[in-house]
């Protein structure tokens, strides 16, 4: 890859991640008001959740790059890194789905918190998978 190519590939990957962001917060966002408006009101629980579906979907959606890109070339390439390495990237967030583990052990929801942990790896794997298999 040239210099310029190298450039490009640094700022789409940056163009993709800050859109995988914003839509990981504006799930999360979303999630949390929706709870608001249920009885018993919107706690930890919402967020939570919201950041194990924005994992499950990058997972998916990754695996549908994957598969329709594999190891593309040229402008395959750098769509790959925009998607894959940018936007699915800032989608996922194992920070805080581990910040979400030790909010749920710290809160004394032991067993919700190692479901929440296998659940994370198990679903993000199977969605990986599934989105390889939908594309091929």
């Amino acid at each position: 890859m040239s210099a310029g190519g190298f450039v490009l590939a640094i700022v789409l990957v940056g163009i993709g991640g800050g859109l995988g962001s914003v839509a990981r917060w504006a799930l999360r966002e979303a999630g949390v008001r929706r709870a608001a408006g249920r009885p018993g009101g919107a706690d930890g629980r919402a967020r939570h959740w919201m950041t194990f579906v924005a994992n499950i979907l990058a997972c998916f959606v990754l695996g549908a790059v994957v598969g329709r890109l594999g190891s593309a070339t040229g402008t395959g390439e750098l769509l790959y890194l925009t998607l894959a390495a940018g936007f699915c990237g800032g989608l996922s967030t194992l920070s805080t789905a581990a910040l979400d583990v030790v909010d749920m052990v710290r809160g004394g929801s032991y067993a919700i918190s190692l479901a929440y942990l296998l659940l994370s790896i198990g679903v993000g794997m199977a969605s990986l998978w599934m989105g390889l298999v939908i594309v091929t």
